[in-house]
């Protein structure tokens, strides 16, 4: 059933960004363990950060921040105190972390799309997976040409509870933004994290195709699909079957 979602979800990597994850990543880990071969082994360390970063994903306490339950289980692996680790790790996101820039591009059509969902004038939501600290998401938005300012919420690691691909991730972003799930739309390109996870959670579904992602293989029943250029006149057409 179509109806006009009164807030809007949108994902960022794949989604906003053309970014392959996979290759992101593994240039991310490598370049954080070198910053950290001082502390541990990089081999040990990227071991030891992926199981912090799974035991985040993992937890649903909802009185427990990830970026708790990340440094909760991170710094037992660490032989250093928490005073010595946390601003090593913001000079990472504030020097090295750029460096990564050359290897995302901006899809041409971000801005078009962001400006069509303003015209709702209805909440938008950058509904990235919150196991990055918001440096980091920052400099991933400004690659993708957008701001804070587009957003209501932009969900990182510092105060979201739960992570992709739990449904409770985003039934805490209907509340924080104060709107029904039933009345959302969450827009993105991961079949399992995007629209599995939030069709559990009762919202709207449009897979975008640029650069879908399926890990678990299973189809993606999104309500809706096509590709990023398509969303602004998909928007406009729910508006006036409204």
């Amino acid at each position: 059933m179509k109806i006009l979602p009164k807030a809007i979800l949108f994902d960022l990597d794949g989604t906003l960004l053309n970014v392959d994850m996979d290759d992101f990543l593994g240039r991310y880990l490598k370049r954080l363990a070198v910053h950290f071969a001082h502390m541990m082994d990089p081999q040990e360390f990227v071991v030891n950060l992926m199981a912090s970063t799974q035991a985040m994903i993992e937890n649903r306490d909802p009185q427990k921040t990830n970026q708790e339950a990340f440094w909760e289980h991170f710094l037992t692996t660490l032989p250093h105190e928490p005073e010595t680790v946390y601003p090593h790790i913001d000079t990472f996101y504030q020097d090295i972390f750029p460096e990564l820039k050359p290897y995302v591009k901006p899809y041409p059509h971000t801005p078009e799309v962001l400006a069509s969902a303003t015209k709702h004038a209805c909440p938008l939501v950058l509904a990235t997976n919150p196991v990055f600290p918001l440096a980091a998401i920052r400099h991933r938005m400004n690659w993708a040409g957008l701001t804070e300012e587009q957003f209501a919420l932009v969900t990182s690691y510092e105060h979201m509870h739960y992570c992709k691909p739990h449904p409770e991730y985003y039934l805490e972003i209907a509340e924080r933004i104060d709107v029904a799930p039933q009345d959302c739309l969450m827009i993105g390109n991961d079949a399992d994290d995007d629209i599995r996870a939030a069709a559990k959670a009762g919202m709207q579904t449009y897979l975008v195709k640029d650069l879908v992602v399926n890990k678990s293989g299973k189809p993606p029943q999104a309500d809706f699909s096509g590709h990023i250029k398509d969303i602004p006149s998909f928007l406009e057409k729910l508006k006036e079957d409204s």
